[in-house]
């Protein structure tokens, strides 16, 4: 790791238990072998990495190649991406993310001799033209346009780059081995050797005052209050004089979904967000599907 090199750590976190929630979709990719990505490039004329090369926050290991592959696989890496590895070291993940997925890599590496490395390797690949490395601190050099995040670095570094991950773009996918980010919670997990893996896919902001107008033969107008936290989202929905909670509620991306009950009828609305505004369909209990749009209040 380094602030900027995939990492040594004199401690390991226990492993987490999967939310129920996302068992059925969490992929098990422990098995998986890989090849292509030896620590060292025969003809290589950049110094080799070595274990425990001190950096700015630890010492530089690499990443398990099954756990790159998992965690690139868990976040639906494609060819119209660009993942972003923050401490790249010795390059594997934005050379594998390119050779196996089609996908733009871009390592960003405090380690001068790393950088040198990870060109080299690129290049061997076949990959120069897709997988680039920039030296640099990870919390000075922009990667706010990268689509896939990754990360193997301690909790107090994850907690600091926490503000700069939630404003990236909505929908953005993180992926972390071994540390959390804090409170918020994963998406989705991946394990091999008994070690984790984390998805974390970046909200779109949905808290406030929304009026919503429902479309139609019949329209309604209606007023929510969401709060959020992170994925999570809570709040209360007003139906004439009837406060009303709100059920199976929660956000992935931009995409928001919350279901009330009003005597024997259910309400699921599911919108996207679209900056101040939202827009979705709404299905009721025995009714045509509807459009529906809100503005904050």
């Amino acid at each position: 790791m380094s602030s900027n090199s995939h990492r040594m750590f004199s401690e390991q976190s226990s492993v987490e238990t999967a939310n129920p929630f996302l068992r059925g979709r969490r992929a098990v990719l422990a098995s998986l072998l890989l090849s292509g990505l030896p620590l060292t490039v025969r003809g290589q004329t950049a110094p080799a990495p070595v274990l425990g090369t001190p950096g700015k926050d630890a010492g530089w290991i690499p990443t398990p190649a099954p756990m790159v592959e998992g965690m690139l696989r868990m976040a639906g890496v494609s060819k119209n991406d660009l993942v972003v590895d923050l401490g790249s070291g010795d390059g594997r993940i934005p050379i594998f993310a390119a050779k196996a997925f089609g996908a733009r890599g871009l390592g960003i590496e405090l380690n001068r001799d790393m950088v040198a490395y990870s060109v080299e390797s690129a290049n061997k690949e076949g990959v120069g033209d897709r997988a680039r490395f920039v030296q640099g601190d990870i919390f000075e050099v922009d990667f706010s346009q990268g689509t896939v995040l990754s990360l193997f670095m301690p909790p107090q570094v994850n907690a600091r780059l926490m503000p700069k991950i939630l404003a990236m773009k909505p929908g953005t996918r993180v992926v972390s081995y071994v540390f959390a980010m804090e409170d918020w919670e994963p998406d989705e997990w991946v394990f091999f050797d008994n070690v984790q893996g984390m998805l974390w896919v970046v909200p779109a902001r949905f808290e406030g005052n929304w009026r919503i107008l429902t479309e139609g033969p019949d329209p309604a107008t209606y007023e929510v209050t969401l709060t959020q936290r992170f994925q999570k989202i809570n709040g209360h929905f007003m139906f004439g004089t009837a406060k009303l909670p709100l059920f199976d509620a929660n956000v992935l991306a931009d995409r928001l979904r919350f279901t009330l009950v009003v005597g024997q009828r259910r309400f699921d609305f599911i919108g996207n967000h679209k900056g101040d505004a939202l827009e979705g369909t709404l299905h009721v209990t025995g009714e045509p599907q509807r459009r529906w749009s809100a503005t904050r209040s």
